[in-house]
């Protein structure tokens, strides 16, 4: 999930810290469930694909991104990791189906991270008006 509003964001940088840990706590849950479910739905041939799915947090934890391909590895490994999810249409190797492990864990996983940064958000804004 992404927040684009920019009131919202500066909002959220002006809560104490008290309340931003819930905010913090809500996005490293949301961020470690859906790295576990992108592990559970990655094809399983040779495990590679499945130990290099990490998770990184930025901004003080405000941020948390599923890592699926270091963005510092060679290309051959980032061509590998973008053929398993997309498929190959064409080139030496012949064609195959994507398996869109990543895809399928923001669909699944969606909704409940929305309701849980709602929640985090709500609980954060209630104790900053109680005072």
């Amino acid at each position: 999930m992404k927040i684009e509003s920019k009131k919202l964001i500066r909002q959220m940088r002006k809560l104490p810290d008290a309340q931003r840990g819930h905010l913090i706590k809500a996005i490293a849950k949301s961020t470690e469930e859906g790295a576990s479910v992108t592990r559970v739905l990655a094809p399983d041939v040779t495990g590679e694909t499945r130990d290099n799915i990490t998770t990184q947090y930025r901004s003080g934890g405000m941020v948390g991104e599923v890592v699926v391909i270091d963005s510092g590895a060679p290309s051959d490994e980032k061509d590998r990791a973008y053929s398993i999810e997309h498929g190959r249409k064409e080139g030496d190797h012949g064609t195959t189906e994507g398996n869109h492990h990543v895809h399928r864990t923001r669909q699944y996983l969606g909704k409940r991270f929305k309701g849980r940064i709602r929640r985090a958000i709500n609980k954060a804004a209630k104790e900053v008006a109680r005072g």
